[in-house]
C-alpha cells in the first residue's frame, strides 16, 4: 500500500530519521487487519528523546517496545485508540542504536496485542558539557532511576537574558553557546545517563507533581513544572525568592521557603551596616494563585540576639540567619526543616508551629557524644522508626569532634532522656568533605542514597560521587563524575521513580562504564618518549603523562614542566636568562584519576621545541620551577 501523498509530504517536511515502511500487520482474534506506516525521528532539542510516528487504516491504540542488548528493553505505555499515532520514547542513552517493534491492541485486552513491523533509531550526542563528563560507576543501583543536577558551581546570574528579571529561572530549549550550563539528568541503575534537561541555575530540587510531571525550586527563584519531554511551565510568576526546596501538598497546593532581609545599623554614623537573610514560609495554591505566608523565623525567635546567630557573615555584609535549605513530610504530618544557617534540624506541626529543635541554638536534645553532633547540614528527614536521618557537611566542625569531614548521619531521638545518638553513618573511606550542598535519602530497598555534591577550593578537580550505602555502610553502588579545567556541583541526587514517561523496563540495562571523551588511551598510537615513574607520550601538540596502576599518592605532589625553546627570545623578559618556559602544574588542572589509572594531557607551546625537563617535586611548597630535587625527573630531547 502506497503511502499517502499528504503525510509522504509530512515525513519529507520534518525530515525523519528512519526510513518510512508500509506493512501489513495479521489480525488477531477476528480483529481488523491494519495497514502501519511508521517512523521515528531523534528530537531537535534533546539527542534523548525519540519520537515513533505510527499511521494506521484503523483505529487501535498502539505501543512500542524497543532495545538494546546493553541499554536494555522497554516498552512504552499504552496509548488511546487513533488511526495516527506520536509515540515518545525516553530512557535512551546517548549515541546508541535501538531497535524498535510496533505493537496495536484492537480490544480492551492489552495481551491480545498484534505484533507488527519493526524498525531502528540512533540518539544523538549529550550536550558539550555533559559529553565532556567523564562518569565511573561501580556496582548496581537498588533504584531503576536516579534523578539528580550537574553544573557550575552555584552563582547567581550576572548576565541575565534581556528583559528577564535577575532572580528568574530561563529554561533553554534551543542550543546555547557553552557558557553557563546546568542540567537536570537521569541515570539509570547503572549509572548511564538516560534523559537531560537543561536549566539555567543549579540547586533545583525535583518533586514529582501528579502522574508524571515534575516540580522544582532552583536558587533563582520560582515554581516551575517540566514534563518529561521538556515542556517548561512558569507556575506562580513573581513569588518572590524562593529557594532551595518545596512540598507539593493537597489540593494543588505548594509549601515552600522564601529569602527576606532585615537590615542592621550599628553606630552613631550609621556608617556599619549589615543586612541579615532569613526565612519565611509560604504556600502557593494552583486554584486561586493566592501566595499566602504561614510562618515567618522572625516570630519564631529574636533576631537580634546573639545567642539566635550560629553562622558568620560572609564577605558582602550579609547573614544568612537561618538559611532554610530543605523541607521534608514526617510521619505524622509534620514538616522537617533543616536551618543551616543555625546548623539545627526542627519539626513543625501541620499547623506551622515549631515543637522541637535538635542541635543549634535552644536544643531540646542534648548530645552525649559530642562527635554525634552534626554542621551546616542538608536534606533532613523523619524516618519511619522516628529517627533522624541528613546530610552532615561538617562545615566549622570543631577539630575536638573530627574536624571538616561530611558524611550520612542517622539520629536516635529519646524524648524521655532528651538525648540525640547515633544510629548510623555512612562516612567513605579516605573522607570526602563537602562544604556546602549534598544530600542523604533512606530508600524503599533500606538503602541510603548519598551525594558528595561539590569539593573544597583545593580539590576543584577532584570527583563529585553519589554512593548508595546499605544497613551495614558496605557501598553498592557508586557514581563519580568530573569535568576537567572547571569546578562543578550537584546539589542531590534522589530515587523512588521507577519510570520517566510511564515506560516499563523488560529486560535491565548492563553494566556502564564511560570512557573520557577527552582523553585518548590509545598509547600504542602515540609517540613514546619516557618511561618513568611516569609513562610519556607526545600527541597534537599534547604532552601526555599515564601511569597504571596509579595511587592518590602518585599525583599530590606537583609536576615540574620546563619547556626550553630553539629561540629563547621568544620567552618573557624575565624568563629568558632561565631559558626556558616555566609551566608547572597540578594533576587534576590536566587530568583525571579513575580504576587506578592516572592519565593527564597538558598542552605545549606551538613554538618550536629544543628540549623539556618534567618530573615531580618532593614537598608541595617547593619553589616553583626549583630544579634542585625531585621525586622523579627525566630531560627528553626533541630538536633534531
Amino acid at each position: 500500500m502506497p503511502v499517502a501523498p499528504s503525510y509522504a509530504r509530512f515525513l519529507a517536511a520534518v525530515g525523519l530519521a528512519s526510513v518510512v515502511t508500509c506493512v501489513l500487520i495479521e489480525p488477531a482474534d477476528g480483529a481488523e487487519a491494519s495497514s502501519v506506516v511508521h517512523s521515528a525521528e531523534v528530537s531537535r532539542t534533546n539527542a534523548l528523546i525519540v519520537e515513533v510516528r505510527v499511521s494506521l487504516t484503523s483505529p487501535a491504540r498502539v505501543f512500542v517496545e524497543y532495545d538494546n542488548p546493553v541499554a536494555g528493553r522497554y516498552r512504552t505505555r499504552l496509548g488511546a485508540s487513533a488511526t495516527e499515532h506520536a509515540i515518545p520514547i525516553v530512557r535512551l542513552r546517548p549515541e546508541t542504536t535501538y531497535d524498535y517493534t510496533v505493537f496495536t491492541v484492537h480490544d480492551a485486552d492489552e495481551s491480545n496485542a498484534v505484533r507488527g513491523p519493526s524498525g531502528s533509531f540512533t540518539t544523538g550526542s549529550l550536550p558539550a558539557p555533559l559529553a565532556s563528563v567523564f562518569t565511573t560507576a561501580t556496582g548496581r543501583s537498588s533504584q531503576p532511576l536516579i534523578l539528580t543536577d550537574y553544573g557550575k558551581a552555584p552563582q547567581l546570574p550576572t548576565d541575565p537574558e534581556p528583559d528577564t528579571p535577575a532572580t528568574a529561572l530561563y529554561m533553554y530549549t534551543q542550543p546555547q553557546p557553552v557558557v553557563d550550563y546546568n542540567y537536570l539528568v537521569f541515570w539509570d541503575e547503572v549509572g548511564a545517563v538516560v534523559w537531560y534537561l537543561r536549566v539555567r541555575h543549579t540547586g533545583a530540587v525535583v518533586r514529582p507533581r501528579g502522574e508524571e510531571n515534575f516540580v522544582f525550586a532552583p536558587w533563582a527563584g520560582g515554581l516551575w513544572e517540566f514534563t518529561p519531554l521538556g515542556k517548561v511551565t512558569d507556575l506562580a510568576g513573581d513569588i518572590g525568592e524562593s529557594h532551595h526546596d518545596l512540598i507539593p501538598l493537597d489540593g494543588g497546593r505548594i509549601i515552600f521557603p522564601v529569602f527576606n532581609y532585615h537590615d542592621v545599623v550599628n553606630g552613631e554614623d550609621g556608617e556599619e551596616r549589615k543586612q541579615i537573610i532569613y526565612d519565611s514560609l509560604a504556600i502557593w495554591h494552583s486554584s486561586t494563585g493566592r501566595i499566602e505566608e504561614v510562618w515567618n523565623a522572625r516570630n519564631t525567635w529574636d533576631i537580634l540576639d546573639p545567642a539566635q546567630h550560629w553562622e558568620t557573615v560572609d564577605s558582602h555584609g550579609q547573614q544568612k540567619w537561618t538559611h532554610l535549605n530543605s523541607m521534608s513530610l514526617g510521619e505524622r504530618g509534620n514538616f522537617l526543616l533543616s536551618f543551616r544557617g543555625r546548623s539545627q534540624v526542627a519539626s513543625m506541626t501541620p499547623d506551622y508551629g515549631i515543637e522541637w529543635l535538635l542541635h543549634g541554638p535552644e536544643s531540646d536534645y542534648e548530645f552525649p557524644d559530642p562527635t554525634d553532633r552534626f554542621y551546616k547540614q542538608h536534606t533532613a528527614s523523619q524516618l519511619a522508626n522516628g529517627n533522624i536521618l541528613l546530610f552532615d557537611n561538617g562545615t566549622e566542625r570543631p577539630e575536638a569532634e573530627g574536624g571538616e569531614y561530611s558524611r550520612a548521619l542517622e539520629l536516635r531521638l529519646d524524648d524521655e532522656a532528651g538525648t540525640a545518638v547515633k544510629a548510623w553513618e555512612y562516612r567513605p573511606n579516605p573522607d570526602i568533605f563537602t562544604p556546602a550542598v549534598g544530600s542523604a535519602y533512606r530508600l524503599d530497598s533500606g538503602n541510603t542514597l548519598v551525594t558528595f555534591g561539590i569539593r573544597d577550593e583545593e580539590s576543584t578537580q577532584a570527583p563529585l560521587v553519589v554512593v548508595e550505602a546499605d544497613a551495614n555502610g558496605d557501598e553498592v553502588f557508586r557514581v563519580e563524575t568530573v569535568r576537567l579545567h572547571e569546578r562543578s556541583a550537584r546539589y542531590r541526587a534522589q530515587g523512588g521513580i521507577e519510570a520517566i514517561y510511564g515506560e516499563t523496563m523488560l529486560r535491565p540495562p548492563t553494566m556502564h562504564v564511560q570512557r573520557p571523551p577527552a582523553v585518548r588511551l590509545h598509547y600504542e598510537r602515540m609517540e613514546q618518549l619516557a618511561e618513568k615513574t611516569f609513562d610519556l607520550y607526545l600527541e597534537d601538540g599534547y604532552l601526555v603523562y599515564a601511569k597504571a596502576p596509579c595511587a592518590v599518592e602518585d599525583i599530590a605532589l606537583p609536576f615540574r614542566l620546563h619547556v626550553y625553546p630553539k629561540r629563547t627570545y621568544i620567552l618573557e623578559e624575565d624568563r629568558r636568562e632561565a631559558g626556558f618556559d616555566n609551566r608547572d602544574f597540578k594533576f587534576f588542572q590536566y587530568g583525571m584519576r579513575w580504576d587506578e589509572r592516572c592519565h593527564a594531557e597538558v598542552p605545549l607551546p606551538d613554538y618550536e621545541i629544543n628540549r623539556i625537563v618534567t618530573g615531580q617535586n618532593v614537598a608541595e611548597d617547593e619553589p616553583a620551577g626549583a630544579p634542585a630535587s625531585a621525586a622523579w625527573n627525566v630531560e627528553i630531547p626533541l630538536a633534531p
